[in-house]
This record gives C-alpha cells, structure tokens and sequence, in this order.
C-alpha cells in the first residue's frame, strides 16, 4: 500500500513538472521548417545505454555520407562518451550528467550555438529536456513526443510501434538521408579480442556458444537454477561444445561458483573480463550466442551471430528491441507479475536450444 502511495506521488508530480514545462518553454512556440542541407547536427544521447547506442550506430555513417560537410555533435554521459569519441564517426561529443542541473543545461546550450537539426527521441520529454530544447533554440527538432510545439520534425505517430532502428531510419529521412537498412557498427577492441584469443587458446577447439543470462533489473536476470539447466541442455545436445559464460562485476561471484562447482572445462568465463568491451571480444569470437534481453542480443545480431534471444512477454519492449537478424530465434518466459525470465517452458527452452544448435 505505501509503495503503491509513493508511485502514485511520483507520477502526480512528474505529470505537475511536464504541464508546467509545457506552459513555460512550450506554449505558442510554433514554427515551419524546412530542413535543408544542415552544417551542424546534435544528437542527444543522454539517456543512452549500450544496446540503444549498438542499434542507432550506423546513423553517423549515413550522415556523413548524405552530409559530408555536415558537423555531427553528440550529447552522452561521460559514462557512454568514448564509446561515441572512439567508434562513431562524431565530430564532438558533450558530456553531461544524467540528471543535471538547469545551469549545466543552459550552459550546454550555449556550447552547443548554432544548431540546424537538434534530435532527441525520447518518447515523453520531461520538464528539464523542454527547458533545454528552447536554449538551444535548433531551427528544427526531431524527436517522438508529437505533443510538443518545439519539436517540429515529428516522429512519434510516425514510428509507433517501429523497431528502434526503423525509428532512426525515419529520422534519416525526415532530413533528407536515405537509408533503407540498419547495419549496426559493433566497436571492437584490439586489448579485449587479444585477451580473449589467448583464454580460447588454452581450450579444446569445440563450437563456442557464448551465453549470457543476466540483464538489467531482477526482472531480466536468469536465476542460476535456470542458467545451470541450460548449460545441461546444451551439453546434452551438442557434448563437443564449449560455453563461455557472460557476467557483470555483481554477477562474476555466481558464475565463477558455477564453473566451479560443474569441474568441466568446457564450462567457462573469462575473469580478465571488466568492461562490455571484453563481452564483445567473447560475442565475436561464438558460433552461437544466447541471451536474455539486454545489449547482448544486439552486438550478437550486428555481428551476425545465430542467437537464441530469450525474452519476457512485453509487446511493447519486443517490438522496439527485437533481435534485428535473420539468424535469431525468440523465447519468451511465461507471463508472470512482476516479470521473471526464468519463467520459461522446459519443452520450449529445449526446442529452441536444439534449434540454435542446429543453425
């Protein structure tokens, strides 16, 4: 009751925020726009995480290619900026809190000076993003919140329902870029991929399936009753396999108890392993991947790997980050409340393993 008290409390005061910031940067703003050949574009990327950042990636290329003039900014947080400064073709990256202040926002605005296209695809914009979109004062502004005057390229009816991809697709032609296909760039590097061919160097040369049971929230992590069985499963279906077991550093303690405990040196992790960077090297390296709904499904797809993707049952979610791949199979857990992915149907699981194996 006191939880469902404080939601209710939260809500009432984010909807407060949003229609006093409407009244105060948005009313009566209003304005055509015709987007032309663009000098400066900014993205806004402040709430990007590892499998939006991997999804969105070949829309720098596409710029550039249309654009090559084109400056191409980007706004992150420091902890996803050298993802965007190392890999992506962007001229300039910004870095900014993820919850900052106004005076870091309006700071930021006046950095940023001369803005033709400003993009933030956010589906409902908050209080402090309206504030900043009217410091910058972009000649035009793409994004999916249709309710809103500032934003004058609107994207949201457009894309409902879209694969996030398909989203930034529609983007790229709402200013002038074609492109048809999303082909992700997924960041390889060169200390990570040497790490992980030395620890597959020590193995027994066997198909690699990389296996990664464990996503954000409790709601997307497999328990290890679960995670054990699908070891089982695919050691049953195919013995002359190798499984490279993913983990976080919270996660690292059960994974290395579970290599342990089975004595079997076709079960294994990497302990070098301490950034996402080293998750890749491991998803390049597979014959297969499987793995629950997180950055994982989308590295393993732009990286063409055949994936088991494992999944709760949420429409919404499956249709803006479904694998985006032709050699992905889907699994999805039972419905339960509050969510648990490993819900999942035994003689359902061992199909869809079955069916990965024989890819």
């Amino acid at each position: 009751m006191f939880k469902r008290l404080i939601s209710y409390l939260q809500l009432s005061r984010d909807r407060f925020r949003r229609w006093l910031g409407l009244k105060l940067f948005d009313a009566g703003y209003s304005k055509q726009v015709k987007v032309g050949a663009p000098h400066k574009i900014v993205l806004l990327r402040w709430d990007a995480k590892w499998g939006d950042a991997i999804v969105s990636s070949f829309v720098f290329d596409a710029i550039r290619q249309t654009y090559p003039d084109a400056e191409i900014e980007l706004v992150t947080t420091p902890q996803m900026a050298n993802l965007f400064r190392d890999y992506y073709e962007v001229d300039k990256v910004h870095e900014i809190k993820k919850r900052p202040t106004y005076s870091a926002l309006k700071a930021l605005a006046a950095e940023l000076s001369d803005v033709d296209v400003l993009v933030h695809l956010s589906p409902i914009l908050k209080m402090k993003d309206l504030y900043f979109l009217r410091k910058v004062g972009a000649k035009a502004v793409a994004g999916l919140d249709d309710e809103v005057n500032l934003i004058n390229l609107k994207l949201g009816e457009k894309t409902k329902g879209l694969h996030f991809s398909e989203k930034f697709i529609q983007l790229l032609s709402a200013i002038g870029v074609e492109s048809n296909a999303a082909k992700y760039s997924v960041p390889l590097n060169s200390d990570a991929q040497s790490t992980v061919e030395k620890l597959l160097a020590n193995k027994e040369k066997l198909q690699l399936v990389v296996f990664n049971p464990y996503g954000s929230g409790n709601s997307r992590k497999l328990n290890k009753t679960k995670i054990i069985q699908i070891i089982d499963d695919v050691l049953a279906f195919d013995s002359s396999t190798n499984i490279a077991l993913l983990h976080t550093p919270d996660t690292e303690q059960e994974i290395q108890e579970i290599c342990l405990s089975r004595d079997d040196e076709r079960v294994f992790f990497n302990p070098s392993s301490k950034t996402i960077y080293d998750a890749i090297a491991l998803v390049s390296m597979a014959d297969k991947v499987i793995s629950v709904d997180t950055a994982i499904i989308h590295i393993a797809s732009g990286l063409d790997k055949p994936l088991l993707g494992i999944y709760n049952p949420d429409e919404d979610n499956f249709a803006a980050w479904h694998p985006n791949s032709s050699n992905a199979i889907v699994l999805f857990a039972k419905k339960r409340n509050p969510p648990d992915i490993s819900a999942l149907d035994l003689p359902k699981l061992n199909a869809a393993i079955q069916q990965l194996l024989e890819m």
